[in-house]
């Protein structure tokens, strides 16, 4: 009972959320459900290849590194297209968003680069510069979402 009463209960809010075209709660950036967890998604993806990529150059595995480091550039495509004219976040909300997914994008690119050259502490030292920028956009939209 418990179990139907949750599920009519987020049938209820998804379509008061349609309806209205409000987001359910805070600025969202998503355009829809399905892109929301496609994010989040991908954000796992993002951290899980980072962790791999980083065990990968610990051991070793060049070959590894090189793979995982090109799987995280492109999953961080899908972030760096998300489509925010449809979005509630505020135009000044929006540039920074844009300017921290960039900064996103060009980090992935370095760890990709320094990972076809297959130095062992550039990679390490990009890989932890992604998940600072991971972080840093976090925190930033964690913030304006309370």
């Amino acid at each position: 009972m418990e179990r139907l009463h949750s599920i009519l209960l987020s049938g209820v809010l998804i379509l008061l959320t349609l309806c209205t075209g409000a987001p359910a709660s805070g600025k969202e950036v998503y355009e829809s459900p399905e892109s929301e967890q496609k994010v989040k998604d991908t954000m796992t993806v993002l951290q899980d290849g980072l962790d791999d990529l980083e065990d990968a150059v610990l051991q070793g595995d060049i070959d590894l590194a090189v793979k995982l480091a090109r799987e995280i550039d492109e999953a961080s495509h899908l972030i760096c297209n998300i489509d925010l004219s449809r979005s509630a976040l505020s135009k000044d909300e929006q540039q920074e968003f844009e300017r921290l997914r960039k900064t996103l994008h060009f980090r992935t690119n370095k760890l990709t680069q320094a990972a076809n050259k297959g130095n062992n502490d550039e990679i390490l030292d990009q890989s932890y510069k992604v998940r600072e920028a991971c972080d840093t956009c976090h925190a930033e939209f964690k913030k304006k979402k309370k």
